[in-house]
C-alpha cells in the first residue's frame, strides 16, 4: 500500500458503505484517523465522494476508539482496493 494515504474512502469491515480518513503507517501498524465519528449510521453509502479506495478489518487484536474516528490496525488488517 502506499503510505501515507490523505483522504482515503475505507470500507468499515463487511459494511457496504465507507468514511473519509488520512491514513499513515507507523511501523507495523496502520493509524486511520477519520474525518468524523465511525458508526453504521454515519458510513457513507453512495459514491459521491468517489470508490472506495481502502478495506479495515478486525480479524486480530487493534485499537478502534469509533467515537473519536481514530483506528489503528495492524499492517495485515488494512489494504487497499
Amino acid at each position: 500500500m502506499k503510505d501515507p494515504a490523505i483522504g482515503a474512502n475505507v470500507q468499515l469491515c463487511g459494511h457496504k458503505g465507507y468514511f473519509v480518513a488520512d491514513i499513515i503507517r507507523v511501523g507495523n501498524v496502520y493509524v486511520v484517523n477519520a474525518s468524523a465519528p465511525v458508526s453504521p449510521a454515519t458510513l457513507i453509502r453512495d459514491n459521491r465522494l468517489g470508490p472506495t479506495t481502502h478495506i479495515v478489518t478486525d480479524f486480530e487484536p487493534c485499537f478502534w476508539s469509533p467515537q473519536k474516528g481514530v483506528f489503528v490496525v495492524p499492517k495485515t488488517q488494512l489494504r487497499e482496493l
